[in-house]
C-alpha cells in the first residue's frame, strides 16, 4: 500500500501561548551560579502578536516600568524561517549541546526556545540580540514562577514602621 503522507522531523517544540510570562537574566559570572545576581527582568506577551517588554527604572525614585525591546516602530516579533535559524546556529560554539531552536524576532530582539535532542532534558528560553541579520550569543532566560514573582512583590511594596 503506497502513501503520499511523508513523516517530516521535528525541529523542536513550538513557542506557544505557555511561553509568555516574565522571565529574568542572571549576571554572568564565573563565580559559583548559586551566588549569581539577576540581571534583567523581561515579559513575553501576545496580544494578537508577539511582544517583548524590559522593566527598566524610571526617572521617578524606587519606581519602575515596562519598556518594549524594540527599535523605532517594529515591537511584534514575528518567526524567522527554518533556514535562517540554520545559518544562525550552524556555528561551532553551538554544535553542542544537539538540539533545535524556534526563534521570534523584530528588528533587534528575539525570544528563542532550545529543544534539546535529549528527551530527558527540558527545554529552556533564550533572549536573543541581533545586529541585521547577524545573531549574538543567546541569554539564557529563567521564567520567574509564582514564589519568584511574589517575593518580588513582597519587595515592592512599602513597609510601615511601627
Amino acid at each position: 500500500m503506497t502513501s503520499n503522507i511523508v513523516n517530516l522531523p521535528t525541529y523542536g517544540k513550538a513557542i506557544s501561548l505557555d511561553d509568555q510570562g516574565v522571565y529574568f537574566t542572571l549576571s554572568p559570572s564565573t563565580a559559583h551560579p548559586s551566588t549569581r545576581s539577576l540581571h534583567s527582568i523581561i515579559q513575553l506577551v501576545y496580544d494578537d502578536e508577539w511582544y517583548l517588554f524590559q522593566l527598566q527604572k524610571t526617572g521617578q525614585t524606587d519606581e519602575a516600568g515596562w519598556i518594549m525591546m524594540a527599535e523605532e516602530m517594529d515591537g511584534a516579533l514575528v518567526s524567522i524561517p527554518t533556514l535562517a535559524i540554520q545559518r544562525c546556529f550552524s556555528k561551532p560554539e553551538y554544535a553542542e549541546p544537539r538540539g533545535a531552536w524556534q526563534v521570534i524576532r523584530n528588528s533587534k530582539f528575539g525570544f528563542g526556545k532550545f529543544t534539546p535532542a535529549e528527551k530527558t532534558d527540558s527545554c529552556y528560553p533564550a533572549l536573543i540580540l541581533f545586529s541585521g541579520d547577524e545573531m549574538h550569543t543567546p541569554v539564557r532566560l529563567h521564567k520567574a514562577d509564582n514564589e519568584t514573582l511574589r517575593r518580588a512583590d513582597q519587595v515592592a511594596e512599602p513597609t510601615e514602621l511601627v
